[in-house]
């Protein structure tokens, strides 16, 4: 064998037992604790909402659900010029001539971005 085999393989050896021996004693202070107590909590924003409540409702209140999907939007009360949009769809309860508790999807605006507002 030549001086460059054996000094691949002596490297490689070397290189080897490097991993085994000294670089799992770095880790060991990032591992957790199994004594440690920490109790984890999120972070970043959280919203919270309160909603009062009326005497003659008995019902939770919850915030507004909307996607914005794709719907056919036309100028004024024609249909001749009538085009795709994305539209902020919201949940309707209070649908005419039908019964107490049919909801339906139903578009609110054309032309939104995001139906956060």
């Amino acid at each position: 064998m030549d001086s460059f085999t054996i000094n691949y393989k002596l490297l490689l050896s070397l290189f080897i037992l490097v991993q085994f021996i000294i670089i799992p004693g770095s880790y060991a202070e990032l591992m957790p604790n199994e004594q440690s107590t920490a109790i984890l909590q999120p972070m970043g924003p959280s919203k919270y909402q309160l909603f009062e409540a009326s005497s003659h409702d008995a019902r939770r209140r919850l915030a507004p659900f909307q996607l914005c999907l794709p719907c056919k939007c036309c100028a004024a009360a024609t249909n001749t010029s009538c085009t795709t949009l994305p539209c902020c769809f919201g949940i309707d309860c209070q649908l005419p001539n039908k019964p107490y508790g049919v909801c339906a999807f139903v578009p609110k605006k054309c032309d939104c971005i995001s139906c956060a507002v």
